[in-house]
């Protein structure tokens, strides 16, 4: 924990702050209210304690600050005994409690820690609607796989931003919280796809707002990287970000602050961020529909994941992984896979990579009651449609860019051509196939 503490009595300043130090919890100092805003525009805190009465800038005035524009902290107000009641209308403009001098500084920490809990544990019900902190693993030992949760992990100590890449499915949100895992950050893991929300709800989204800054906006809200605080920032699907966005999270990430939609006070925040794409981000710099300057920004460290077709051995012990996992989930026992099953499995190339692979197994379970799942309990759904695959299959032949036109081709098909239901078949956003029909000549 950190806490400002702005009072004009030096002494008491520095008695304080050797208190509070003495308790833990780390202490910055300011003798008025314009150097605590300062303090509040360049650094974060966990609370603020507030006097009312001082020269220049008054503790009234930074409260309104504070609540107007300034971080969403828990601010206690300080006051002599006459201005109790000046300390009461504070709390009613925002402040969380108050103290009157000359206070127990143990009374001060008790309830410095009690803000402090109420304020984590509102803003953790938010952060934990948008994310689970379930363990996870990369599961697999290929070569390649072990090489990318090597990097992993030796990234995850660092603050540098990480960019993974992969073709879609191969399971760069369980590497994104990997690297959590592996950083020992004690904030929350915030997940958001960017190609999934409307442009025009983005920035509210990510950044935040005020009160009153458009239509609907009838109190102040927090965004992402606000939650995030301590934290890791997700950011999956980054190549579908907006130029207009761009700019502004290229901003976040150099300067380490935001700016709330509606507001014009830079916000301290420290969130870690991982980005995720499975687009050739590269190729949109040069078409100019990317930024290089964000590109160089993200790409600090970059982590491939491979697709599961190159990860030699690994399809069998992951749909062992799955089914532990799932049917556990069902309330099943399930002892694992036939032979012949296992040979099928290592023979599919499995086009839609781990997620496939793990809507396979999930599909089986469903269906089939016995203990061990036999080749017969699986289906995939091939670029040519539906079917049931068999151990002595042929290979899905052809490049990658045609396995992936005709895939997609194919699952409009059999949507009857309706974009949402072919996007979320494919588990790819609308934005990016409707890109794709334009590449394969197809109108959107």
């Amino acid at each position: 924990m950190q806490v400002l503490i702005v009072d004009d009595e030096p002494n008491l300043l520095r008695s304080l702050e050797g208190f509070l130090k003495t308790e833990g919890i780390g202490c910055l100092t300011a003798p008025e209210g314009r150097a605590a805003q300062t303090i509040l525009q360049e650094k974060t805190v966990d609370a603020v304690v507030l006097d009312l009465r001082m020269p220049g800038m008054d503790g009234m005035t930074l409260l309104g600050w504070i609540k107007e524009s300034g971080p969403d902290v828990p601010v206690i107000m300080a006051s002599a005994h006459g201005d109790v009641g000046d300390a009461v209308q504070a709390m009613k403009l925002g402040a969380y409690d108050y103290l009157v001098k000359p206070f127990d500084p143990d009374e001060l920490v008790l309830r410095l820690r009690k803000a402090v809990r109420e304020r984590t544990l509102s803003n953790g019900a938010e952060a934990e609607r948008r994310s689970t902190e379930e363990r996870v693993e990369l599961v697999g030992n290929s070569p390649r796989i072990l090489e990318a949760v090597r990097l992993i992990e030796k990234a995850a100590v660092t603050p540098a931003t990480i960019l993974l890449t992969g073709e879609s499915g191969t399971g760069k949100e369980v590497a994104a919280r990997l690297a959590h895992q592996a950083s020992k950050r004690s904030g929350p893991f915030i997940a958001v796809n960017l190609g999934a929300i409307p442009d025009t709800l983005l920035e509210s989204e990510l950044f935040g707002h005020e009160k009153g800054a458009f239509t609907g906006a009838d109190s102040r809200k927090q965004g992402l990287f606000e939650l995030a605080q301590g934290g890791t920032l997700f950011l999956d699907e980054i190549g579908e970000l907006p130029l207009q966005l761009q700019v502004k999270l290229l901003r976040a990430l150099q300067e380490r602050k935001i700016q709330r939609l509606g507001g014009v006070q830079g916000i301290p925040v420290d969130a870690r961020i991982v980005a995720a794409t499975n687009r050739d981000l590269e190729a949109m710099v040069r078409e100019g529909r990317f930024r290089e300057d964000l590109y160089y920004r993200i790409n600090v460290i970059r982590i491939v994941l491979p697709p599961l077709r190159a990860r030699v051995g690994d399809v069998v012990p992951m749909a062992e992984y799955f089914i532990r996992k799932l049917a556990g989930a069902m309330g099943r026992r399930v002892d694992g896979l036939s032979p012949e099953a296992r040979a099928l499995l290592e023979s599919y190339e499995f086009p839609g990579n781990v997620r496939e692979l793990q809507n396979a197994v999930e599909r089986a379970l469903i269906l089939s009651d016995k203990p061990i799942l036999d080749a017969g309990d699986f289906q995939f759904f091939t670029p040519s449609g539906p079917g049931t695959a068999r151990g002595g299959q042929e290979p899905l032949s052809g490049t990658l860019a045609d396995l992936e036109r005709r895939a997609i081709l194919a699952a409009l098909d059999r949507n009857s051509g309706r974009r949402e239901q072919t996007a979320r078949e494919l588990g790819i956003t609308r934005r990016t196939l409707l890109t794709k029909l334009k590449e394969y000549g197809v109108s959107p």
